[in-house]
């Protein structure tokens, strides 16, 4: 066993003995919100831990040395979006919203359209998504266990999400926050650090580097339709904020000025770190052409870079990225079904059934994950995929949910069901003129506003 194997090891087991220590016995509350009553830099750090996972690690950087800086003009959208939530939305879902628990309780809860169907249809979208996004978070931490110990496919995804599975089972959403500083800490060092050792190779030349990616980046936009930049414009921009991830650490906030504020440092990180992960792949394009074209071209290039022992703490920092990403999506499925979906067949659940039936989702969709994850080949094709139907679906309902102070329960159901279908029936026809993302979100607004209007006026009538 070499040393950057033992390495690892040592630290898991290191992992495992703080989060033992850390770990709080409650009931629903503490393991689905932490008390609602965490700091700044905890949610600050949880937040870009969990956003920034191997999508936008692993597969920025590969994107990065396939297509040059073509993604460093889109991908920042996302942490640009992110002030604005911050500043506009993120105070109101705290303050509004102070006894709710997942996105289904304020897009369908008491505080807003308060009605059933509109709980089920979120908790389901909701669901699909994190499982679907666990999925790929197992696909990545195989691929890192699989270029440190060997192991296969397979067994490589056995061990990482089962280790994910039981630390979340075992501290709920505290631990995943107060285990997601630590890797916040780590990779936001040893990252910074790698692009620093590559610039101060010797065979680094920033003349050299900028014409390479120039050409390189100038053959990505020649490539794209303005529809296909056009579209992943409007993904970063409207898939940041109000996610199940997100909004999970602004309930589990100790009030609305600290959810504020941590959101907002965390979008301006977001959007340098997603350049920074396009020029790490496109610096290694041009100094390691050999490199084989995968997921694990991040790793290769700190092979090169790192020497030693060091390359098994970057390794380590990687797995801190997938398990801080995974534990998030495993805790807020969990969650979702006991909220959102389980009232639905049992309503009188007592916390207690909730926090059993929760615990019990997160196994039953981890095993599921080491499944699937053995047919996938990209995380951030996954990422791009699930986050893109999910704003279709979800935007329009949750933006209204938070500014509106009157609600029709029937504008929430057909504003959802009109993102999905016509983003659907428009990517089923194959129209590239206009991405399928504005097609979906246009009609989920329309549909809600039109539908809300509609009831306004039947109420002046009867009024009348």
């Amino acid at each position: 066993m070499g040393n950057n194997q033992i390495i690892i090891i040592l630290f898991g087991l290191l992992y495992f003995g703080f989060i033992l220590y850390t770990r709080r016995k409650g009931d629903f509350d503490e393991y689905s919100v932490a008390g609602r009553g965490l700091g700044s830099f905890a949610i600050f750090a949880s937040i870009c831990a969990s956003y920034l996972g191997p999508g936008w690690t692993m597969g920025l950087t590969r994107e990065g040395f396939n297509n040059g800086m073509f993604m460093a003009y889109i991908a920042p959208v996302m942490g640009i979006a992110m002030i604005f939530v911050a500043i506009f939305l993120t105070p109101k879902i705290r303050k509004k919203f102070t006894n709710s628990y997942s996105i289904g309780d304020i897009v369908g809860g008491e505080r807003s359209h308060n009605h059933p169907v509109v709980i089920t249809m979120s908790g389901i979208m909701v669901l699909l998504s994190l499982s679907a996004l666990v999925v790929a978070m197992s696909y990545a931490g195989g691929e890192l266990i699989n270029n440190v110990f060997g192991f296969s496919k397979f067994w490589s995804i056995v061990i990482i999400t089962l280790i994910v599975m039981l630390y979340s089972l075992f501290g709920g959403i505290r631990a995943t926050i107060q285990t997601d500083v630590i890797q916040f800490l780590h990779f936001a060092i040893l990252i910074p650090v790698l692009a620093l050792l590559i610039i101060l190779s010797d065979g680094f030349s920033w003349e050299q580097y900028n014409q390479f990616a120039v050409a390189k980046t100038q053959v990505a936009f020649d490539a794209s339709s303005i529809s296909a930049i056009l579209g992943l414009l409007l993904v970063f921009l409207t898939i940041a904020g109000y996610d199940p991830s997100i909004v999970s650490r602004y309930l589990a906030s100790k009030n609305d000025k600290v959810a504020k504020t941590s959101t907002l440092w965390s979008g301006v990180f977001i959007a340098l770190w997603t350049v920074l992960m396009i020029f790490i792949g496109t610096a290694g394009a041009y100094m390691y052409p050999q490199l084989v074209d995968n997921d694990q071209v991040l790793l290769h290039i700190a092979e090169i870079q790192f020497h030693g022992i060091f390359y098994g703490i970057f390794i380590i920092a990687m797995i801190g990225v997938v398990m801080s990403s995974q534990d998030t999506f495993l805790n807020n499925a969990g969650v979702s079904f006991a909220q959102d979906i389980l009232p639905r067949f049992k309503p009188s659940a007592s916390n207690k059934n909730k926090l059993l039936y929760s615990k019990a989702y997160t196994i039953f969709i981890s095993l599921v994950a080491i499944v699937v994850a053995n047919y996938v080949e990209s995380a951030l094709q996954i990422a791009l995929i699930i986050l893109d139907y999910y704003a279709n679906v979800m935007l329009a309902a949750t933006v209204f949910a938070i500014i509106k102070k009157n609600y029709y329960w029937q504008s929430a159901a057909l504003s959802m069901a009109s993102g999905f279908v016509s983003k659907l029936v428009w990517d089923l026809i194959g129209i590239e003129d206009i991405p399928s993302i504005f097609i979906g979100i246009s009609f989920s607004f329309i549909a809600y506003l039109l539908t809300d209007f509609y009831f306004n006026l039947t109420l002046k009538r009867n009024n009348k």
